[in-house]
C-alpha cells in the first residue's frame, strides 16, 4: 500500500477551512471549535515561550496553547505544541514535539481530535490513554468536532498513530535541539531557575 503524500501547511490550511465551513453549516446549533486545531496567524499568536524559528499555524482554543511547524526538509517538518501557561521545571516543559510532520500530527487525533494533547504536561498518562482508542460514546460520536475529525481523515487518507511517551522522547531527542528561542525568554527562564 502506498503511503499518503506528506501534507504541506498550505494544503492543510485550505482543507481545514473548507471542511470547517462545511461542518459549521451541517451543525449550526452545535458548538464547534475545529477539534482543537483552530487556524491562527503566526504574528498574532506568538508567545515568549514559542520557538522563534517555527511557523504557528493553529491554536487549541485554550490558554494560548498553539501548534507550530519547523521546516527541516520536505518530509521532516516537526510539529510542536507550545503550552505557555505550563510554567514547568525546564524549557522543554513549554514545548513538546508531537509529530515528525503534519501527517503524524493529524494521525494522533485520528479518533478524538487534538484539543486534549495540551494535557501532556499536566496529566500525561490520561492523554496517552485517551489517544489510544476511539471514544465510542454515542453523544461523542455525534459531536460536530468529531464529524470534522472524520472528514479530515477521509480527505487526507492518514491512519491512526497512537500517542506514546516512547515516540515523544524519540522526537524530542531528534529535533528539540533544532528549536531556537527568544533570548529574553532564555535569560529570564535560566535566571528564575537558579
Amino acid at each position: 500500500m502506498k503511503s499518503p503524500e506528506t501534507i504541506n501547511l498550505e494544503k492543510f490550511r485550505r482543507v481545514v477551512e473548507e471542511l470547517a465551513s462545511e461542518t459549521k453549516s451541517e451543525f449550526p446549533n452545535l458548538y464547534f471549535d475545529y477539534a482543537g486545531i483552530i487556524p491562527v496567524e503566526d504574528e498574532k499568536f506568538r508567545y515568549n515561550s514559542s520557538p522563534i524559528n517555527t511557523e504557528i499555524f493553529a491554536s487549541t482554543g485554550g490558554d494560548g496553547v498553539h501548534y507550530s511547524i519547523l521546516e527541516i526538509s520536505e518530509n521532516i517538518q516537526p510539529v510542536i505544541i507550545t503550552v505557555p501557561m505550563n510554567f514547568g521545571n525546564s524549557i522543554n516543559d513549554y514545548n513538546w514535539i508531537i509529530g515528525e510532520n503534519l501527517n503524524e500530527f493529524l494521525s494522533i487525533g485520528f479518533y478524538n481530535g487534538w484539543f486534549p494533547i495540551e494535557q501532556l504536561c499536566y496529566d500525561n498518562s490520561w492523554v496517552i490513554n485517551f489517544y489510544a482508542q476511539e471514544n465510542m460514546d454515542d453523544d461523542y460520536q455525534k459531536d460536530a468536532d468529531i464529524q470534522f475529525v472524520k472528514k479530515l481523515r477521509t480527505k487526507f487518507g492518514y491512519s491512526h498513530v497512537p500517542l506514546s511517551n516512547k515516540r515523544l522522547k524519540e522526537l524530542n531527542n531528534k529535533y528539540f535541539n533544532h528549536l531556537k528561542f527568544n533570548p529574553e525568554f532564555m535569560d529570564k527562564y535560566i535566571k528564575n531557575k537558579k
